[in-house]
């Protein structure tokens, strides 16, 4: 029967003789690793060196005042720990004990002890390791950075979640593969060999940091600050992790833009008062001398000609000093609610026989919405003549442009596409600054024109251009104001 019942249970019942102390600790031990060592239960007790009743109320298990009564009432103990260090009792205690009960003695057990109190310990700093580990793991994902650790052999062996999400896959299969195969830059700045970054190389503590720019797959310009940290092992001498950070500093740096062509526009500002005052009226005197030396009968057709040149050039002025201070001043007016749809129509319309003559195409994509903006529709439509002159100007071959209209959230857009040769990266950042143009006979205002105009009414403008396919220009404004 004792043996089918210690099969069926499958662990060691204990029983310990010593004082209270004792038995309250070895209790204590098993009561906070109950989850552990489900398999060993302490059954019941003997006490030593003091009265049984006296104790006997301190503990949840029972205690007894001999061995062999303990034993009679537990015939399941299977394991005796004898805790008083009492050699005669030991003895005594291998004469009388059964075959299946093996008996533990103090210097045993005492090592038993120490052994469990070392495992708590480790057990304490393993968790408080893991918990910390959570922790750091936690904070790295919540950054918005992309963040890569390299191992030695130049293979990564890590990930944020920010980059895994980037990268649209698992960490785990990302753990392993070369650096290079997501970021290629890193070659340019990291010691490769044999196509691998020699990480042990690395000189130490020299933190990287650099920034570059790249076209995302819809063409546009986002920009990158990137920080390359050796991580050394100070008892090797010698780097052995590197730490990748990719921040994406686009909003900043566009930002920083507009204020430097805000900076721009003030000196075109005053730039442009200085011109009309010093300029405009011995321009004009000019162009009115010209105009009447050119009737003049006595003059022969060689000076006829010079004086024609005179008073054209004197024309082509004029209208340039009218462009720089109409870019100057305000183009706000009156602010209204008007429909993208008939604004873009009117455009194409007035710009359809040029295009034909051309060769080009002009093609127009109303959104069934009807979406109306905010702003002014003649200075609107204005812009979407500007932009399809533009694209006109880039197809010298014919082609096709685009005109569409659409919602996108909170905001109404206008776009103008073309199919042209599209504009260099290193010319992007340039085509929204006064007086830069790519045209032999352009002075540069139509763009920062644009983007004045649709600034002004609240809206943006935004450019994507892939050289060799394209460009687009949108135009961004705001719905009509709700009114309650």
């Amino acid at each position: 029967m004792l043996d089918s019942l210690l099969r069926e249970k499958h662990c060691d019942f204990i029983g310990i003789l010593g004082n209270p102390m004792v038995i309250s600790s070895l209790l204590n031990l098993l009561r906070d690793r109950e989850n552990e060592v489900d398999d060993i239960k302490l059954v019941a007790g003997v006490l030593v060196d003091c009265k049984t009743n006296d104790s006997n109320a301190e503990f949840d298990i029972p205690i007894y005042e001999q061995v062999e009564e303990m034993l009679k009432s537990h015939p399941e103990i299977t394991m005796l720990f004898e805790l008083s260090g009492d050699l005669s009792r030991v003895k005594l205690l291998r004469e009388i004990l059964p075959a299946h009960i093996s008996l533990v003695e103090l210097p045993a057990a005492r090592f038993f002890l120490k052994l469990q109190a070392t495992d708590r310990l480790w057990i304490a700093c393993k968790v408080d390791l893991m918990q910390t580990q959570a922790l750091f793991k936690n904070v790295v994902d919540q950054l918005p950075e992309d963040i890569l650790i390299v191992g030695s052999n130049g293979m990564i062996v890590d990930c944020n979640k920010h980059f895994s999400n980037l990268i649209g896959e698992d960490t785990r299969n990302i753990r392993g593969n070369n650096p290079l195969k997501y970021y290629k830059f890193l070659a340019n700045v990291c010691p490769i060999k044999d196509g691998i970054i020699d990480v042990k190389s690395m000189a130490k503590g020299k933190l990287e940091e650099l920034m570059f720019s790249e076209e995302d797959s819809e063409g546009k310009l986002n920009f990158y600050r990137i920080y390359i940290y050796p991580i050394s092992d100070e008892q090797r001498g010698e780097v052995v992790q590197l730490v990748v950070m990719r921040r994406n500093i686009t909003e900043r740096t566009l930002m920083e833009q507009r204020v430097r062509q805000s900076e721009r526009m003030a000196t075109v500002g005053e730039l442009a008062a200085y011109v009309a005052h010093e300029i405009r009226n011995p321009l004009v005197a000019m162009g009115g001398f010209a105009k009447v030396l050119m009737n003049n009968t006595s003059i022969d057709q060689d000076g006829h000609k010079k004086i024609g040149i005179i008073f054209e050039e004197s024309k082509r002025l004029e209208t340039l000093l009218k462009e720089v201070l109409s870019f100057v001043r305000s183009h706000e007016g009156e602010i209204t609610a008007f429909n993208l749809n008939d604004e873009a129509e009117s455009a194409v319309n007035l710009m359809a026989l040029e295009c034909k003559e051309k060769g080009i195409e002009l093609e127009l994509d109303l959104d069934s919405q009807n979406p109306a903006g905010q702003g002014g529709a003649e200075q609107v439509k204005q812009c979407l003549i500007n932009l399809i002159m533009n694209a006109m100007e880039a197809m010298d071959e014919g082609g096709v442009i685009r005109v569409a209209t659409g919602v996108t959230k909170d905001k109404v857009w206008l776009k103008v596409s073309d199919n042209g040769p599209g504009i260099p990266a290193a010319k992007r950042d340039l085509v929204f600054d006064p007086f830069y143009s790519t045209k032999i006979n352009g002075n540069g205002l139509g763009l920062p024109m644009v983007k004045k105009i649709m600034e002004e009414f609240g809206g943006e403008i935004e450019m994507v251009s892939r050289e060799g396919e394209g460009t687009t220009v949108s135009l961004i404004l705001p719905p009509p104001l709700t009114v309650a």
